[in-house]
């Protein structure tokens, strides 16, 4: 009696291949066109597209990226793949908040305080537009809006999904989160009392991307703050001003002499590297020519500037 397996080897002796298997591609032949669809919808998002500055750049410690935005300078557009990670999660998580019937109550109330009318509404809503505020400068009005992730009327909390990587998880666990994303939490919480809508708390829920489980998120909740906002928007308008006096004095190229010569973030910035001053890599002085010399009056604005907020 055969053992089984000596049966299994008579088995596959027996097994025949087919003549028209195909052997292995070696290079890919279509890969190019998918990608190319890929980024091509990547770059066109309206996030990407977007001209106007938002809240979640006012508050970056890089003054020369700052600076550059504000004066409206092209960025070398590429598809950010990461990014437009998180992007999708903001979507999915926008249709799966927005078709929930969760319900609020909630009360609205006269000058004095008095509660004059109750109602019911929908406790959350998903990519709530805010109207922050407006910069004002020599080419006109610049509106600062943007969208919260999640507003909890209930709790009256804006919450804000960073899908985000080991090591920004590392440093927020160590730091807590950057200036960055407190002041557009901050400014978030602006834009609805503009809207008169009361804001108590902010949110900031750290997802990880590359974890198997929601059990490694970092939940960060603390009490609204207005005045990071406020200095955001000050130290934004203070800029501008600034670019208008060198442009009306000097010139347009005196004024991007200017924010070419604006310090850097002194920790990280994802913008650093993407603005025309930065197409020559690391030759400084080769991209430093391409500029005319700044007169020392100029040059003694940079210490009116701060990197960071300094909450005294």
């Amino acid at each position: 009696m055969a053992s089984e397996l000596d049966l299994e080897a008579v088995m596959a002796a027996n097994q025949t291949i087919p003549e028209t298997t195909p052997e292995p591609t070696v290079e890919p032949t279509e890969w190019d066109e998918i990608r190319g669809i890929i980024e091509d919808h990547i770059t066109n998002q309206p996030r990407s597209l977007q001209k106007e500055i938002g809240p979640s750049e006012l508050g970056t410690d890089c003054l020369h990226c700052l600076a550059a935005r504000l004066a409206g300078w092209e960025k070398r557009q590429s598809a950010a793949w990461l990014p437009f990670i998180g992007t999708c999660v903001h979507e999915r998580f926008e249709h799966l908040f927005n078709s929930r019937n969760d319900v609020s109550t909630v009360s609205d109330d006269d000058e004095e305080g008095d509660i004059w009318a109750v109602k019911s509404v929908e406790r959350f809503e998903a990519e709530k537009h805010v109207d922050v505020g407006a910069i004002h400068g020599l080419h006109g009005q610049s509106k600062v809006h943007g969208s919260i992730d999640l507003y909890d009327v209930q709790n009256n909390m804006t919450i804000d999904w960073k899908i985000t990587g080991q090591t920004t998880l590392r440093n927020v666990k160590a730091n807590g989160p950057s200036q960055q994303y407190r002041i557009q939490a901050s400014l978030y919480g602006i834009g609805l009392e503009n809207d008169g809508k009361p804001c108590k708390k902010n949110a900031i829920y750290f997802l990880p991307r590359n974890n198997v489980s929601l059990a490694d998120a970092l939940p960060i909740e603390f009490d609204f703050d207005p005045k990071p906002g406020r200095w955001a928007l000050s130290r934004a308008q203070l800029i501008i001003n600034l670019l208008d006096l060198i442009e009306q004095d000097s010139g347009v190229e005196m004024r991007d002499a200017w924010i070419h010569a604006l310090p850097t973030s002194p920790t990280h910035c994802f913008q650093c590297g993407s603005w025309p001053d930065d197409q020559l890599g690391d030759l400084a002085e080769i991209n430093q020519s391409q500029y005319p010399a700044l007169p020392d009056k100029w040059r003694q604005l940079v210490g009116l500037l701060e990197s960071t907020y300094n909450n005294k």
